[in-house]
């Protein structure tokens, strides 16, 4: 039996924008059989079996829903609209647009996979899927050159910048992973490579403490970035700088993460904009409404909170916001 995999493709005229709003042809969202991408394929399977179904499901109704066409110019508001309906697709009823990897995020918000950015594209897809914990990346050739052991709610990604897809049918030799072990903070050594929501939670602390970790932010992914975090951190807690997270690093980090929470905040202290303009968002995550822009190498003042996900809270002319960690520095 053949596997079917859907996506978004392409628009009515064959480019990548500029068509009309929704399905001008059935093909613009739609299915196909499997078939091995020129670029090659990464594997990622949802961990829960039941978000990995809904995921395939969420993406058959947007193969089915001639209101969901394709431009890459307008390819969020697919995702706002579906937000109205719980991320249902299928309830989707005003023409609109997504691609490739924007429908992605959509299927995936149906599962109740969330924290996707708005950014959210084949080049960093892997990272942001592993950064959720939700999924476990299946490696060789069984799963990344033939259909037989993929299973529905599968996703699909070039191993460069390109496309993906989602499995909307098991293959023939489909057995669902075990699932993966999932270790906190401090119950293994971390080090260049290591993946995972401990990983993800290092990131975050690190990045509370005004350290930079790279330009790809909380990850879940140990990179060169994360390393080079680690390093300075060991440096200024004055213990081997070999860029490993073992027992000795995690005793400093849990006391200067302590020492931090119990020191009031210092009201002179700013927060750099660093990496490029950002939003200004009234709460600390990227689902939160825009309040403003904050631009490249300018200054706002710390208003004196870190969240656990390591955006940090500042004063604004129309009240107190909040900025990525990964475009600001506290200093």
């Amino acid at each position: 039996m053949a596997v079917y995999v859907g996506s978004a493709r392409i628009d009515e005229n064959g480019r990548a924008y500029g068509g009309k709003a929704g399905d001008q042809t059935g093909k613009e969202v739609s299915r196909q059989k499997y078939y091995v991408h020129a670029k090659g394929w990464r594997v990622f399977r949802p961990k829960d079996r039941a978000a990995a179904l809904k995921i395939a499901q969420a993406m058959e109704a947007a193969c089915a829903n001639a209101n969901v066409g394709y431009d890459q110019w307008n390819r969020n508001t697919l995702y706002t609209h579906a937000g109205t309906v719980g991320f249902d697709i299928s309830k989707v009823a005003k023409k609109c647009e997504t691609d490739c990897s924007a429908l992605v995020r959509v299927c995936c918000a149906f599962a109740g996979i969330m924290g996707l950015p708005a950014n959210f594209r084949t080049g960093n897809m892997p990272a942001n899927l592993l950064a959720t914990g939700a999924f476990t990346e299946l490696k060789g050739d069984k799963y990344t050159k033939g259909s037989a052991h993929l299973g529905k709610g599968d996703i699909l990604v070039t191993k460069t910048a390109g496309h993906t897809v989602v499995v909307l049918t098991d293959g023939a030799k489909f057995v669902p992973e075990p699932a993966e072990e999932v270790f906190e903070l401090g119950q293994r050594l971390l080090k260049n490579g290591a993946e995972g929501p401990d990983v993800m939670q290092l990131q975050e602390y690190l990045i509370g403490l005004g350290y930079d970790v790279g330009r790809w932010g909380v990850s879940g992914i140990y990179d060169d970035g994360t390393e080079m975090a680690v390093m300075a951190f060991q440096k200024d807690a004055k213990v081997e700088a070999d860029g490993d997270y073992g027992p000795i690093t995690h005793a400093a980090l849990m006391a200067a993460v302590d020492s931090a929470a119990e020191t009031p905040p210092d009201s002179a202290q700013s927060v750099a904009i660093v990496g490029g303009d950002c939003w200004i968002r009234t709460g600390p995550g990227t689902s939160s409404a825009k309040l403003g822009v904050a631009k490249d190498a300018s200054r706002l003042p710390f208003a004196g909170e870190i969240s656990n996900a390591g955006w940090l809270k500042v004063v604004h002319a129309r009240g107190d916001g909040w900025v990525s960690g990964r475009y600001g520095r506290l200093e």
